[in-house]
């Protein structure tokens, strides 16, 4: 399963034919190799992306359209085999790859659909009279020109095709920065994207090292956009990077996302709100990851909690009989274990799980103090389930809000008016105000508050994103 960067058109090898191995997280097996891209092979797809932005934004639109419905009908065609991908090289349960292979496909496909309906607007010359056009101002949508792409490796191509979809549609050429993590999943989307007859430069995609790829690819004006989900520091050094150049900048970073859990809450319906946590093993951006729970209730809900945690069957990924696989690398494991014992440091108390095998760590229960990190800024990106005591909605509130990250949000509470109550007051770009805050459609406006990003990642938002309005004035009409 050895893949080659994607640049000009053709898949080639590093400049300097270097190349690393792709293992399996589950397994330790070597999946296969890929190239590790040089300067010189970043400043070749930056060359050739210059070019491509002219051919591909002067195509007529419904041209472009019908090579992104090409590779759409394509990727339906290969979804499972993406789905055995995604479960292979980064550890997700296959079930829920299977369903982010789908996401794929609806996006391209969706993307077009919102660049069908993406109007203009006319200004009318309020000086006009007696039927007179007089000036007429009207606004022309152009590309940007070229769109860096940087996704992560948690989504590694549903969150991938919120970047490259909508920056296709408006006439954007592209560069993909596969994540370490998944390269050669990545480097196959790229190769089924070249099949749909993209013209040579509009889209490349590179593997290699992150942070100096990072620099390579954004500290430049030859781009125009760059898009980054990750974390938080990263996005900080993208934005530094880019600030000489005034770049068009979209970044979904990190989130401790807050589920408030009042003293009216229904026991039974808060556990299994909570039990989100376990998908894709803890690794999503905007899914709780801090249980606020109201004293009153708290003892009782840690016992069906950590009853129904220690209940999650944990295995191979690739067996759809398990609830959830392991992380996406040993290192990544290792981290979360560490950050556990920092917490249990500081004062938390271990409930259950805890422990490591490998890139697998157990479903892990915490109760934990609320002055404690874990309780407002140290997200832990994996499966951990943090459980905090407050007395009463507005220390709930308080805690919720601590935290330097807003990205999503959720309350349990016994009224759905008690809930919308408190979903008005977090601090936080999606708030949940019955449930669980892990929601995210392709065209609701999904980002974060604070520390969680810039910009929002709804299909029409992102139409609006990868494209330049211009306006166009005539003067002197009758």
């Amino acid at each position: 399963m050895d893949k080659l960067l994607l640049i000009d058109g053709e898949f080639v090898p590093a400049s300097d034919g270097a190349t690393r191995v792709s293992t399996n997280p589950a397994t330790g097996e070597e999946l296969g190799r890929y190239p590790l891209a040089t300067k010189e092979d970043v400043e070749r797809a930056l060359e050739a992306a210059q070019k491509g932005k002219k051919v591909w934004g002067a195509m007529p639109y419904a041209e472009r359209k019908a090579i992104i419905l090409k590779a759409a009908d394509l990727f339906e065609e290969h979804a499972e085999e993406i789905a055995q991908l995604v479960t292979a090289e980064m550890g997700k349960p296959i079930m829920q790859a299977r369903g982010e292979a789908t996401e794929v496909y609806s996006l391209l496909r969706l993307a077009c659909s919102a660049a069908d309906v993406h109007l203009g607007q006319t200004f009318p010359d309020p000086a006009a009279a007696d039927g007179a056009i007089g000036t007429l101002a009207f606004t022309k949508t152009e590309p940007l020109g070229v769109v860096v792409c940087i996704g992560p490796f948690n989504f590694p191509v549903a969150t991938l095709t919120f970047k490259t979809a909508p920056a296709l549609v408006m006439g954007n050429a592209i560069i993909i920065k596969a994540p370490s993590d998944c390269p050669l999943l990545i480097m196959r989307y790229a190769e089924i994207m070249q099949e749909a007859g993209f013209p040579a430069g509009v889209v490349q995609a590179l593997a290699g090292p992150g942070a100096k790829m990072g620099e390579w690819l954004v500290a430049t004006p030859k781009i125009d956009a760059v898009t980054l989900t990750g974390s938080t520091g990263v996005g900080s050094q993208i934005y530094q990077y880019s600030a000489p150049y005034f770049h068009r900048i979209l970044l979904e970073l990190g989130g401790n996302d807050p589920l408030v859990i009042t003293a009216d809450a229904n026991l039974d319906e808060a556990v299994a709100q909570s039990m989100c946590r376990m998908a894709n093993a803890g690794q999503i951006c905007c899914i709780t990851k801090r249980f606020i729970v109201d004293n009153a209730i708290k003892d009782a809900y840690l016992e069906k909690l950590a009853a129904a945690v220690s209940a999650i069957k944990v295995g191979d990924p690739a067996d759809a009989a398990n609830d959830m696989g392991c992380m996406v690398s040993e290192r990544a494991a290792k981290e979360v274990e560490e950050q556990v014992a920092h917490t249990i440091e500081q004062g938390a108390k271990l409930v259950c799980g805890g422990k490591r095998d490998g890139a697998y760590y157990d479903p892990t229960v915490l109760d934990v103090p609320a002055d404690a990190d874990v309780a407002s800024d140290l997200e832990i990106f994996g499966p951990v389930w943090s459980v905090i005591g407050v007395d009463g909605d507005d220390e709930a509130i308080r805690v919720a809000n601590q935290s330097i990250f807003g990205l999503n949000g959720g309350v349990v509470a016994g009224t759905l008016e008690h809930g919308i109550a408190i979903a008005s007051r977090i601090e936080s770009g999606t708030v949940v105000a019955n449930g669980e805050g892990s929601f995210r459609s392709p065209i609701h406006c999904f980002g974060g508050y604070k520390s969680s990003g810039i910009g929002r990642e709804g299909i029409p938002d992102l139409i609006e994103e990868y494209s330049q309005r211009k306006t166009i004035v005539v003067r002197g009409l009758k």
